[in-house]
């Protein structure tokens, strides 16, 4: 066959395809249906067998192919549905030049059954396409709520020890004021131990001549009691302020208190004796 007449002929094929995918209408009277079978049986009826067309798988998948993909306008169902309507209406009526009856019923079956299972290939092909598609889509969804799932834990980490340091700032801020207390405390006593003492000391000089030992002993010893238990007082009170540890350590100023207690008491006695 010559190279030129197939190229031709395989053009004329791809056309009519196209032409049979574009519109159910093309089909619809019965001259137009006359037409495409004439155009059919031109292409693939030959007065010599070895010289009749035998359409190409290759041009059947580049039609489907162009339709499916929108590159050309038409649809694949209704090409399907033509090639069906042909296959079913199709009668051999027309003669060639000697009078034999032109026929062309098997060529017509091998394309419906050729274009029927390039559609189907198509159809299995797009399903798998989506089917994988939808799993894709399904995998990066459930990475991105994996994602999701993993930032939010870590703003949940995140917000805890935010409130672990917020606690703790709030405990070194209440400590800090507790050394605040402790150190006014601390001062305050301070004050009134070295003013007491001072005032006392003054009171004592200037009177000394005036006092028996006695009384100056015992006097001295009352004073100290006095300021002793009082400096242990305000101490005691920053002590329960400042300190979460309540226990109290009263050994020290009790052994202050009984010393004194015993000097006042020895000082009491030895001035009775004196003046009896």
């Amino acid at each position: 066959m010559n190279i030129s007449k197939e190229e031709q002929q395989r053009k004329e094929f791809r056309e009519i395809l196209f032409e049979l995918s574009a519109s159910l209408e093309i089909l619809k009277s019965a001259p137009e249906r006359s037409q495409i079978y004439r155009r059919l049986e031109k292409l693939y009826y030959s007065e010599k067998e070895e010289d009749r067309f035998r359409h190409f798988y290759s041009d059947i998948f580049s039609v489907v192919s162009q339709i499916q993909q929108g590159d050309k306008p038409g649809s694949l169902d209704i090409l399907g549905q033509n090639l069906l309507e042909i296959r079913q209406g199709y009668r051999a009526l027309n003669v060639d030049k000697a009078g034999v009856r032109i026929d062309i019923s098997d060529s017509i079956r091998k394309l419906y059954d050729h274009i029927s299972l390039d559609i189907a290939r198509m159809g299995y092909s797009d399903a798998a396409d989506r089917r994988i598609s939808q799993e894709e889509a399904i995998r990066n969804l459930k990475n991105s709520v994996n994602v999701i799932q993993k930032d939010a834990d870590k703003i949940s980490k995140d917000i805890a020890s935010a409130k672990s340091q917020i606690e703790h700032f709030e405990e070194r801020m209440k400590d800090t004021q507790k050394d605040y207390i402790a150190i006014l405390g601390i001062f305050a006593a301070i004050v009134i131990t070295f003013t007491s003492g001072i005032t006392f000391a003054t009171s004592v000089l200037n009177n000394i001549h005036k006092a028996s030992i006695f009384r100056l002993i015992g006097i001295t010893a009352l004073i100290g009691l006095v300021l002793i238990n009082m400096l242990y007082g305000l101490f005691y009170y920053i002590d329960r302020i400042t300190r979460i540890d309540k226990k109290r350590r009263d050994v020290p100023v009790i052994i202050a208190n009984v010393i004194l207690s015993a000097i006042i008491v020895i000082v009491g006695i030895m001035w009775y004796s004196h003046h009896t």
